[in-house]
Formats: structure tokens, sequence, C-alpha cells
């Protein structure tokens, strides 16, 4: 085999292997348009190939003629790609200019398959013999232009034009990274095509005798666009994986700070139950010490005793969960114990700030797909917001009020968290969701961010409601059910009322 017939079918392969890379590539991200254009690059490499393999081996010029027509397809999809990819690569240069230059490529494709024997040439009068590799291959010998060529050099010119508008205006933009995106352009695409643009059209008009080819400069171009897309997919992946890191740091954050806040709160409620078992052990150690104990009452003020211990240990374990940092792990669970864990944390933060927390589950409410810990997060975090936003109200106005139902079209489970305060102002209907900001004195500002981010990992949505006729504000967000098979519970209306969270009082 010769070595032009194996150095052209070893570029072939290449090339059909990075297309089917960047192919798959764009399948899994099919908004990555990159990708999608160094595949349409690698396919159209890869024919070329062929068709240049069959210019080599051409025996009369008419044969050569409709070789090279076919040709033109092939090399204008790979100019076409190429500025396409510079375009979403760098994100610069005059849209208007690549348009132009995309167009009148296109016509000098199209018009190529309605002349004879194709665009560049009126008529192929013969062949020459030349030698590439040490192997003797078939050159356009004698041959009469078209002047329909220099519509193609026009084509060219526009081009080149973008693509140097295009990295020279990444270049002004400044910095490292734009400066060496720029430069790999200019040198893997813009450099290369210059050369072989000026070297092909020379052996149009007769000025050189040689073998034309553009596989070299199409296979550079497109194993530097991949490096360069590959480059940057691994500092982009990198940089994911510090933002989850940071994200992941900062909810433990706001988790703390919030939970900072309930501080006094727990320590006045934990020392209820506290206090309570201390005093039931005194009573039951004054009754075995009686010469005749009662042991109805003994196992009475145990079983105070027992039920002070669980009222504490779940406070402590609810805390201890929350403080606890761990990524994010989806698996069914229940939406009214995230709540009901939520209310017991911030039921005595309400309670002294003369708070009613109603809590509304549409009964047979089915399991959802989520982490308990971050959908915690993510209530704990709506209801101090709201908490804080009712305290401008008179004490008998003061009301929150989370409504979990399901939507059995969408497959989802809805929770709304709904305040009596005085609501969003308009004007910052904009920034709420914005990483940062806040409206409280002792606020972070990245409670409502993070929420968001939370909830749309678990594939739902958190957002607002304006309420036009009433005060207050209102959230939702939304969960993915996680099987239809519902819970079992009953409708219930949980408020302090009819709720009580105080431990139970201790045995004279």
């Amino acid at each position: 085999m010769e070595i032009v017939t194996i150095l052209w079918s070893l570029g072939a392969a290449v090339a059909i292997v990075m297309a089917a890379v960047c192919g798959g590539l764009w399948l899994i991200e099919p908004r990555d348009r990159t990708t999608l254009m160094l595949c349409i690059l690698g396919v159209a490499t890869a024919v070329s190939a062929y068709l240049e393999f069959g210019m080599r081996h051409s025996a009369t010029a008419a044969e050569y003629g409709e070789w090279l027509r076919w040709y033109y397809l092939p090399s204008g999809l790979a100019l076409v790609s190429m500025v396409l990819f510079v375009h979403y690569y760098l994100g610069t240069g005059r849209v208007w200019l690549m348009y132009a230059a995309i167009f009148a490529r296109s016509v000098v494709v199209v018009v190529n398959f309605l002349v004879h024997p194709n665009f560049g040439f009126s008529e192929i009068v013969s062949l020459r013999s030349v030698s590439l590799f040490g192997e003797q291959v078939s050159a356009i010998g004698v041959a009469v232009s078209s002047e329909r060529q220099w519509f193609a050099v026009a084509s060219m010119i526009l081009l080149i034009a973008y693509l140097t508008d295009a990295a020279t205006q990444r270049w002004l933009k400044g910095g490292w990274e734009s400066r060496r995106k720029a430069l790999a352009v200019s040198l893997g695409i813009l450099v290369p095509l210059l050369c072989t643009t000026m070297y092909g059209y020379l052996l149009f008009f007769g000025v050189l005798q040689g073998a034309l080819s553009t596989l070299p400069w199409f296979l550079g171009a497109l194993l530097t666009m991949a490096y360069e897309l590959g480059r940057d997919v691994i500092l982009n992946r990198r940089a994911r994986l510090e933002l989850a890191e940071a994200r992941a740091q900062l909810a433990q954050v706001e988790r703390i700070s919030v939970l900072g806040q309930l501080a006094s709160t727990l320590a006045h409620e934990l020392a209820q139950p506290l206090a309570a078992t201390s005093a039931n052990v005194d009573a039951a150690l004054t009754q075995i010490g009686g010469k005749k104990p009662d042991l109805e009452e003994l196992s009475s003020i145990l079983r105070d005793i027992g039920n002070d211990h669980r009222r504490a240990s779940k406070i402590i374990n609810r805390m201890r969960a929350l403080f606890k940092r761990h990524s994010i792990e989806l698996k069914p669970l229940s939406v009214e114990d995230v709540v009901q864990d939520v209310a017991l944390l911030i039921r005595p933060e309400a309670t002294s700030k003369h708070v009613v927390l109603d809590l509304l589950m549409q009964p047979g409410l089915p399991l959802v797909f989520g982490d308990r810990v971050h959908l915690s997060q993510v209530l704990l975090n709506l209801l101090m917001n709201s908490l804080h936003a009712v305290q401008c109200r008179p004490l008998d106005a003061r009301r929150i009020t989370v409504e979990a139902r399901a939507n059995d079209a969408k497959g989802e489970v809805e929770v709304t968290v709904k305040d009596s305060g005085p609501g969003i102002p308009d004007s910052l209907v904009d920034e709420v969701f914005k990483p940062f900001f806040t409206t409280k004195s002792e606020g972070m500002g990245i409670g409502l961010a993070l929420s968001r981010t939370i909830i749309e990992v678990h594939g739902g949505r958190l957002w607002f409601e304006l309420a036009a006729q009433q005060d207050g504000a209102v959230f939702h967000f939304t969960l993915r059910r996680a099987a239809e098979r519902a819970l079992n519970v009953e409708t219930h209306f949980v408020s302090d009322k009819n709720e009580s969270l105080v431990a139970s009082p201790p045995r004279a």
C-alpha cells in the first residue's frame, strides 16, 4: 500500500473517530453547539479525504472534474462549521459578517452543482502526474479557470475577515484566558486557512503545479478545536466541582445561621423537659423512700420521664441532622414528616413571638423524591423569613400557614408557605432570589438563593406569588413524586391552640 493511501486513510479514520466522540457529546448536551460543529467538521474532513483520494487516482480529466465537483460540498461544510465553532466558542465577531461569509460560501456550493464541470473551472483539458510523498498522483494539467472563481475568492475573504474580527475582539477583551483562546483560533484556524487558501487558488489559476489538498488543514483545525473544547470541558468540570463545594459550605453556614437565631428559644424548650425530668426523678425517689410506695404513681412518673426524654431527644436530633454536612441524597420520603420536623424546631420561636403556625396537609399525600436534610433547610429558611416578616403586624394578626397538596396532572407535590406580613415590594421582585441580597440587618442573603438551587437539584421549582388583594408573601416549591403509592395519613389542622410541645408537669 502506497504512503499516500496510508496517510489519507489514517486522516479519515481520525476524523471519523473525532466526529463520533463529538456527536455523542452533543447528544448528551444538545445545547452545546460547539460539539455539533466539531462533529460536522469531522464528517466533512473524512469525506474530503475520500474525494481527494479519488482525485489522486483519476484516469481522465472528466473523472477528475466530477470528483472535484463533489469536493466542494464537504469543503463548504467544513468551512461553515469552523466559522460557527469560532462564533460559539469565542462569542465575539460581527454577526452580519459571519452570515455574509456563510451565505457567500453556500452560493458557491449550490452553483457548483448547476455548472459543468464545476464552480472553479470552465473546462479541464488534461491531467498531469506529480509526485506526492514519493507516489505519482493525478493533478490538473491544462485547464480553463472560470470567472466565477473570483466570487469564491470573495467568499474566502469574508470568512477570513470574520475569523480575524472574532479573534481580535476576543484578544481586546483582555485577560489571559481570552487572549489564549484568540491565539489558539489564530494559529490553529486562521493562519492555516490563509496558507491553504493561497496555495489552492494558485493551483486553480495555474501559477503552481501540484496536488490539491485541504485534508492537513481540516484535520489540523479539527484537532486544535477539539483540544480547546476538551480543555474547556476539564476546566469547567473543575469549576463546577469547586462551585458545588462552595455551595455545600454556604448551605452549612446558612443552616448554622438559622439555627443560631433559634438558639435561645430552643434552649428554653429543652430546659422544660429537663427540669420536668429532674423534678419527676425527685418525686420518684420520695415515693421509693416512703414506707408504702405507690407503684401506680411510680409507673406514671416513669412514663412522664420517658415522654420528656423523647421530646428533648427529638429536638436535639432535628438540630443534629441540620448541622450535619453531607451531599444531597435523593430518596423517597414523606413531605408531611419533613414539615413536622421543621415545625418542631420553629414552633418555640413562633410561640415566643406570638405567631400562629398552621400546617395543612392534604390527605393521602404521595411520597416525594428528595433529601430530608436539605428540604428541611429550604422550609426552615422560608419559615424564618416569614417569622421576621410578620413582626410588624399586631399580635392577633401574626399567622403563618404551611400547606402541602398533590398535583396529579404534573406528578408533583406542591408546598406553599404563606404569611400575614407586609409582602414583597414591587421594587424588590427581581432581587429576592439573588445571592447576598437581604432586607434583614442580621441576614446573610444566601438563604433564598440556596433554597432555589436545592429545589432545582431536586427537579422542582421555587417561586413566590405576588398577592394583589391581600397582604403577605406566598412562596411555593414543587417536588417530584417518588411513587404512585400514597401515604395513609389523615387530614389534620395543627396550630398552637391544639398541639402542645410543653413538657409534662412534674409530680409533686
